[in-house]
């Protein structure tokens, strides 16, 4: 997980150990730098205090909730008349979590606050559409399914779903067609072609941005992609595909028969 901060020094700290070595934190010396770096970065998660510099300021994370929709935001902030005012506000353009230093710190549930908020609800929409064919499955596979679709960036090919669930490929495929699941690619396809749907929504990204911030080489291979599993181009599927038609697209292409791979 990337994340992109501007905190007072005191709880920039405290992020840095709950986050530890297996994530990624970079600090923002200011607002205009918090905005650079979300520009430059992209990263899955921004963690702000509205008065970090000194005075509650909201207009940039107003701003970059008008621009990213899809980029997490969460305030991490200290408890007094100033700052509950300045979450109510953010709490209307759609800044959902809060926490308050000394009272909902705690490493290990902070940690776990962080990790879930990336994991988009698309994905949940995937599992819940292939819920009777995950009925069939191994417990195993199951986990590595929904391990899929919350971290899409974590698989690169079927090799790695197979690996996932403790399994090789061959056996994996063996598990799969009796639940009506006829291609493992086609499913870490459609959980990558997931999460870049959440980043288009973002009118702050172009295509190239997404392509890039999904693990794609380029727009060209993103498109081949897009047009292999949905039948339109990425920019198509931006301006005339919703959110519950390419859910149930998908599903139906991962319980399509086809040549393995």
């Amino acid at each position: 997980m990337d994340v992109v901060a501007l905190l007072p020094r005191p709880l920039a700290s405290h992020l840095r150990i709950v986050l530890g070595s297996g994530h990624v934190l970079t600090q923002a010396s200011a607002w205009a730098d918090l905005r650079t770096l979300v520009h430059r970065r992209a990263p899955d998660l921004v963690v702000a205090d509205p008065a970090a510099t000194g005075s509650v300021e909201l207009e940039t994370l107003e701003s970059l909730r008008r621009e990213f929709p899809s980029l997490p935001v969460v305030v991490y902030t200290s408890l007094a008349p100033t700052t509950i005012n300045a979450v109510v506000r953010l709490a209307r353009c759609g800044v959902e979590h809060v926490v308050l230093s000394r009272f909902d710190d705690e490493p290990r549930r902070f940690l776990d606050l962080l990790e879930s908020i990336p994991a988009f609800t698309l994905g949940e929409r995937m599992l819940h559409a292939l819920d009777a064919s995950l009925a069939a499955l191994p417990i195993t596979i199951v986990q590595a399914l929904d391990q899929l679709f919350r971290s899409p960036a974590c698989f690169k090919n079927a090799h790695d779903l197979a690996t996932a669930a403790g399994m090789n490929l061959r056996t994996l495929y063996r598990n799969l067609e009796p639940a009506g699941l006829y291609s493992a690619r086609s499913l870490v396809v459609s959980a990558r072609l997931l999460r870049v749907y959440a980043y288009l929504q973002d009118p702050g990204r172009s295509i190239k941005d997404v392509a890039a911030k999904a693990g794609y080489h380029s727009p060209w291979q993103l498109s081949q992609q897009m047009r292999e599993l949905t039948g339109r181009t990425t920019e198509q599927v931006r301006k005339e595909v919703d959110a519950e038609a390419l859910v149930t697209l998908l599903a139906e292409q991962v319980k399509r028969r086809r040549r393995k791979s």
